[in-house]
């Protein structure tokens, strides 16, 4: 059995290397999609989007873009939340079949993790869960411009994709250099259109990810840096984001997720998302909303092994006094609950319709997912179970 105080060692994660893919932001440079495919040698895009993002017009000016550009393109948007096997490998063959030679992915992060799924097949071939774990691509993906139009995803510059294994009822996580884009390319006016819900729970999981990233034993003084300007963005700027949808406000929870997702691809993660991946497939729930019930709980289970770190994240939280090691964690532990309950995020498992009957089974899951490897404390099963129980 593991004691609650294990911290885990592992020097090897500890180099410090850093990767993004070229990152354009700005209000109005929606317009730039067309010339961002065309850099990248494309003839004939395939843009790949939801329906939300073409009843809200969004889709409508990334076509403009490219007609400008002289490109042609193919509209795939049969994706749905949580993205599904079925739907990425029925993508790959329309890609196949309409000669498209560049992607773009335009929306949250199952549009663009299922462009990036696409990506994977149409250029390795086989099934998806093939590609499951860490280092599993053996071949380049087609040029890729993956563009958020949420304030949480990260995917646009992440090394990671998310697919839903319809069989297993499970999120498989794909973890590889080759799935972060080409161009990264954000935005901050499309999120005028994100209703409210997913302001907060986009923007949670912004926040899961930078604290996850500050914690992770693969951590460095890069993904710290963003980290932390992840943080102090969602500190000030969350709740006012939410309640009031101002168009700075929205600005800094987009350049929120950039930097908590450039820390967290280079860092990786920990439990939150071991556990929320599980939850998340089985259930087919809202993933930020997953992870806003669970980030205060895993937060408690990580802070005795953690305390060097809990005096920077307190001020960066606005706690700008001297602290000792328990009172920043009473600190850091007030002001996550804080920040969430004055968003208005979920608080419960058992509010998203998770069964308390499964917790078991969720549990051991977890201790499969990549992302629980770089957690700063080792949890086995019953470690788990008991966060669930608690988050439940």
């Amino acid at each position: 059995m593991m004691g609650h105080d294990v911290v885990k060692k592992s020097p090897a994660l500890h180099h410090c290397k850093f990767e993004v893919p070229e990152i354009i932001f700005g209000r109005g440079l929606l317009s730039q999609i067309g010339s961002c495919a065309r850099r990248l040698g494309g003839n004939k895009v395939f843009l790949v989007s939801d329906q939300g993002l073409f009843n809200a017009g969004w889709v409508d000016q990334a076509m403009h873009s490219l007609l400008e550009a002289g490109l042609n393109f193919v509209y795939f948007d049969q994706i749905t939340p949580n993205p599904k096997d079925h739907e990425v490998e029925a993508g790959a063959k329309e890609y196949i079949r309409q000669g498209a030679d560049v992607i773009v992915g335009l929306g949250g992060g199952s549009a663009m993790d299922a462009a990036k799924g696409v990506a994977i097949l149409v250029s390795n071939g086989g099934s998806i869960r093939d590609f499951e774990g860490s280092d599993k691509i053996s071949r380049p993906l087609p040029p890729l411009v993956l563009c958020p139009t949420t304030c949480g995803t990260g995917s646009d510059v992440s090394q990671f994709a998310v697919i839903n294994d319809s069989r297993r009822h499970c999120k498989m996580t794909i973890m590889s250099r080759c799935v972060a884009p080409d161009i990264s390319l954000t935005d901050p006016d499309t999120l005028a259109t994100l209703p409210e819900e997913y302001v907060c729970t986009t923007a949670t999981d912004a926040l899961s990810h930078a604290l996850e990233a500050f914690f992770s034993v693969a951590s460095s003084t890069l993904t710290d840096v963003n980290a932390i300007r992840a943080l102090s963005l969602l500190a000030n700027g969350l709740v006012r984001a939410v309640r009031e949808q101002r168009p700075e406000d929205l600005e800094s929870m987009a350049r929120a997720s950039l930097h908590a997702g450039m820390a967290f691809s280079n860092s990786l993660l920990g439990i939150v998302h071991a556990l929320a991946h599980p939850i998340g497939g089985y259930y087919d729930i809202n993933h930020g909303s997953v992870n806003a019930v669970l980030l205060p709980e895993v937060v408690r289970f990580d802070l005795p092994v953690v305390t060097e770190k809990l005096p920077e994240l307190a001020w960066t939280l606005g706690v700008h006094r001297d602290l000792n090691g328990r009172e920043a964690a009473e600190v850091v532990e007030e002001k996550i609950e804080a920040m969430l309950d004055a968003a208005g995020a979920p608080r419960t498992l058992r509010s998203l319709g998770v069964k308390r009957e499964d917790l078991p089974q969720l549990a051991r899951k977890a201790l499969s997912d990549v992302c629980i490897l770089t957690s700063p404390r080792e949890a086995n099963e019953t470690d788990l179970l008991r966060i669930l129980e608690r988050a439940f």
